[in-house]
């Protein structure tokens, strides 16, 4: 054969399938070889120089049959137990998932099925409400846009409006329409001379047509006043309004500090009473304790005493016993003694008998006499024995007994020893589990007092805090505050000098423009306060008038000021003569 050793062997590590032929070659059937078996008749096999490898007697190879790979795998198969119908079954569900799948895919993007009319119909839905949803979101932007330049308007209306209810600005307008009454008044006494004028040289139907002129501007003038005092109504009425509301509001927080100071006055009250109440739970508690060690004391006491009366009790039966003993076995050594005294007495009688006997009958009974004191004696000596037995049996049992009962009492005594160990170690138990509650109580107590104090210190600290950020935020909010009154009062010169510049141009008097239109708001004639926005504060007179005090200072005094002043307060005073 042109195989190697090392290839056949190689060959034999596989299952072998031999093909075996009955005698009359009509059936067949297959017998399966163990690899390792094989492997070992082959490798036991010795190679011949000249003949090559010797296959073993187990196979032969010309009844070896080659099977194909079909076959070889359903024998496999039947060999794994695998069922061939449920993987033929699986293979043919698998194929028709997959031949599904393709054609799915084929099919997807074709437009003369339903599928494709129903996709087409869908696509062009969604290009649709894609088209109208834009053209919505473009009509809300405008929309959007169109209402946020409304609300902008509105909004720059409203602040024209509120500048204008400002005190300031409605100053200034007053002196504004003084400015215009000045120049109406001063129209009118230009008319009222012109009407005198008229009336010595014109003709009446000129005067009638300027008076009838007249008339119509006066009631023209009196309907714009009756407007304007409606107007200027309206508005007192609504600063009164605002004045009352912001009383409210005052009289509101104020009330509210009030219910805060008192619920603050009533949680300090609450800790009060809860500290007392846990001082009075601590001196109850303490108080309990020592109550019930005392009668623990006590009852310790009484368990004693109930245990020495045992003990003494016991001691009493024991020696009440001893003592019955004694007198028992008194009485019986006396019975002994009275016996023995007895039998000696009766021996002695005997003896006088025999005595008598023998001086009668000397000679012939003296084996009957001897025989009868032998038997005299040895029963007298039976009787003694079974006396003395008797005697100690009776001491024996006795000492068992006195044995028996000094056990009982050695052990009753163990046991109550153990017994009171135990109740001992028991008492130390609770003891030790009582301190160590205790000590978990107290250091429980020392740590929410440490919890209390961290939390008030934490409180203390955030209302540090909090105070801190309030006064910051105060100083930030007068800065602002400082800020804006001067972006105000810039703005409201800048617009106080366009209305003095148009009431110089058509001739109004500008005194009251440029008295509202100074630095300072209020009435008052004092120097204006920097830090409070700027207000002019009125100095009344200590007298029962009460009238303000007229301001000195003028800008004359301001000049001589600034021509004298040195700006060096050092050099001032050497100049004075003060030297320090």
């Amino acid at each position: 054969m042109a195989a190697s050793a090392p290839s056949l062997r190689r060959k034999c590590l596989s299952t072998y399938i031999n093909v075996i032929e009955d005698d009359e070659g009509t059936s067949k059937r297959c017998e399966a070889f163990c690899p390792k078996t094989v492997y070992e008749q082959v490798c036991e096999e010795p190679v011949a120089p000249n003949r090559g490898i010797n296959f073993p007697s187990l196979v032969d190879l010309r009844q070896v049959t080659i099977l194909p790979k079909a076959e070889w795998q359903r024998i496999e198969d039947v060999v794994s137990g695998v069922d061939c119908e449920a993987e033929f079954n699986r293979a043919q569900r698998e194929e028709r998932e997959e031949l599904h799948k393709r054609s799915k895919e084929v099919i997807k993007h074709w437009s003369n099925t339903i599928a494709g009319h129903r996709q087409k119909k869908l696509a062009a839905r969604k290009i649709r409400e894609e088209k109208e949803e834009e053209e919505r979101v473009r009509v809300d932007i405008e929309e959007a846009k169109y209402m946020a330049q409304k609300r902008k308007q509105e909004i720059e209306r409203a602040k024209v409006m509120y500048y204008h209810q400002t005190d300031r600005v409605k100053q200034f307008h007053s002196a504004f329409l003084l400015t215009e009454v000045m120049k109406e008044r001063e129209a009118q006494i230009d008319l009222k001379r012109k009407k005198l004028n008229i009336l010595k040289g014109q003709e009446r139907v000129a005067v009638e047509e300027m008076h009838r002129m007249l008339e119509k501007g006066a009631y023209n003038e009196q309907e714009k006043m009756e407007k304007q005092m409606e107007a200027r109504k309206g508005l007192a009425d609504f600063h009164l309004e605002q004045i009352r509301e912001h009383d409210n509001e005052k009289q509101q927080d104020r009330k509210e500090n009030i219910m805060e100071g008192e619920e603050i006055k009533k949680l300090a009250r609450l800790h009060e009473w809860e500290r007392d109440k846990l001082e009075a739970l601590k001196k109850q508690e303490k108080y309990n304790n020592m109550v019930s060690h005392l009668a623990h004391l006590e009852n310790m006491n009484i368990f004693k005493t109930i245990q020495k009366q045992k003990e003494l009790d016991k001691d009493e039966e024991i020696r009440a016993f001893v003592s019955a003993k004694q007198k028992m076995l008194k009485y019986r050594k006396k019975k002994q003694a009275e016996d023995n005294k007895q039998i000696e007495e009766h021996r002695n009688r005997m003896l006088e008998v025999l005595g008598k006997q023998l001086k009668d009958k000397i000679e012939d009974e003296d084996d009957r006499i001897k025989r009868a004191t032998a038997e005299m004696e040895a029963k007298s000596e039976k009787e003694i024995r079974e006396k003395e037995e008797k005697r100690m049996a009776d001491l024996k049992s006795i000492a068992e007994h006195r044995i028996m009962m000094l056990k009982a009492k050695e052990d009753q005594e163990k046991e109550e020893r153990i017994e009171g160990l135990e109740i001992l170690h028991a008492k130390k138990e609770a003891y030790r589990i009582f301190g160590m509650k205790k000590a978990e109580k107290q250091q429980k107590i020392l740590e929410e007092c440490k919890k209390l104090q961290s939390f008030q210190i934490q409180q203390l600290a955030e209302k540090k805090a909090r105070i801190s950020h309030d006064r910051n935020t105060d100083l930030d909010l007068e800065k602002h505050t400082n800020a804006l009154l001067a972006l105000e009062e810039k703005k409201f010169q800048e617009y106080a000098k366009r209305v003095i510049d148009s009431a110089t141009e058509n001739g109004r008097n500008t005194y009251p423009l440029l008295k509202a239109a100074h630095c300072g708001i209020g009435g008052g004639y004092g120097p204006a306060f920097e830090g409070k926005g700027g207000i002019k504060p009125s100095y009344q007179s200590q007298d029962k008038s009460g009238v303000q005090l007229p301001k000195y200072t003028r800008g004359t005094t301001e000049q001589i000021k600034h021509l004298h002043d040195t700006g060096d307060i050092q050099w001032s005073k050497q100049a004075l003569g003060f030297m320090w």
